[in-house]
């Protein structure tokens, strides 16, 4: 099979590599069709780390992946032909966290794309059946979304978000107009902010309410951070409410500034946000109900083969979401 391997920083290769043969009790075999491109796949590539995350041997990016079922494991009830979207990440489930729904903070979980390892841009993953979803009705495509999409279900859950409320979303790229879908879903009166009139102007033509920062003088009761940087963050201090959240999504800078006197004194919660957990089959449903709206996360499509030299040109910078047709 091929696979798109980082060998080092800024030198992603296509490779040959063995065909996964063996499938597990539980286990199902998917030929992997469509992987979005995630900022972290860019980061790793551009830079060979996140943070804490080393890229210290050959890796293969992608983690955005849906594909179809043609091999199952004993005991599985999907089925071959079965088109699925494939959670990325696989906790323990013996740690604490795991044990109390939190699967998402376990600090032994196995992610795609995570170093060291491997991720879904190769043509057949073997994948745990309890952790891929069926998306019958989608397309590949659309499927992968759910990936992108569970980290605004998983946000709007944490902030417990009531019919009504008034919400803020800073930044509006594939994650904040993700955030979006979810919070409108909920009953909320949803609108975006960003520094890149294009992607506010994106964010008006699916339908919802954007524009720079000054223009909002009122105060939200939760504002989503999808930025990480320190302005998003000024930015959301400034335009929550007193006794209103807000929710940390984006990982930009690892030091940034909150006024914690302000945030004390107006009652101020902040919520972190990792991953996700429990959301793929909220997210595929967010999906089949959206499909229309979502076609601005399917305008760029390319093939594994020209992904090298996509990611070598910078290519990503013009697009909301580019998937890989694996």
């Amino acid at each position: 099979m091929l696979a798109a391997v980082l060998k080092e920083p800024r030198r992603l290769e296509i490779e040959h590599r063995e065909d996964p043969k063996d499938i597990p009790a539980g286990f199902v075999r998917v030929a992997v069709k469509s992987v979005g491109i995630c900022g972290s796949d860019v980061h790793y590539y551009q830079e060979g780390r996140i943070g804490n995350f080393v890229v210290t041997q050959p890796m293969v990016l992608g983690h955005e992946s849906a594909g179809v079922i043609d091999g199952v494991g004993q005991g599985v009830p999907l089925k071959v032909g079965q088109i699925v979207a494939l959670e990325p990440g696989i906790p323990c489930g013996q740690c604490l966290y795991c044990r109390t729904g939190d699967y998402n903070l376990c600090p032994d979980v196995k992610f795609f794309a995570t170093p060291p390892i491997n991720g879904a841009l190769q043509q057949y993953v073997v994948h745990p059946a309890s952790f891929t979803f069926p998306a019958d009705g989608l397309i590949p495509s659309e499927a992968c979304l759910a990936e992108p999409l569970s980290v605004g279900v998983y946000a709007v859950r944490r902030t417990n978000l009531s019919l009504g409320n008034e919400i803020l979303i800073v930044g509006a790229g594939p994650i904040g107009l993700a955030t979006a879908l979810a919070a409108e879903s909920q009953g909320a009166h949803v609108m975006l902010t960003d520094i890149n009139p294009e992607r506010l102007a994106m964010a008006r033509q699916i339908g919802f309410e954007a524009n720079p920062s000054q223009y909002y003088q009122q105060q939200f009761d939760a504002v989503f951070e999808c930025t990480g940087s320190q302005a998003g963050l000024s930015d959301a201090q400034r335009l929550v409410r007193s006794g209103g959240v807000i929710a940390l999504i984006g990982m930009g800078q690892s030091a940034a500034h909150l006024d914690t006197l302000d945030m004390i004194a107006r009652g101020i919660r902040t919520i972190g946000i990792f991953r996700y957990a429990n959301t793929y089959p909220s997210a595929i449903a967010l999906i089949r109900r959206h499909r229309q709206r979502l076609r601005v996360f399917q305008t760029n499509h390319i093939s594994l083969s020209d992904l090298p030299q996509f990611l070598a040109q910078g290519q990503f910078i013009h697009h909301i979401k580019t998937i890989v047709n694996v």
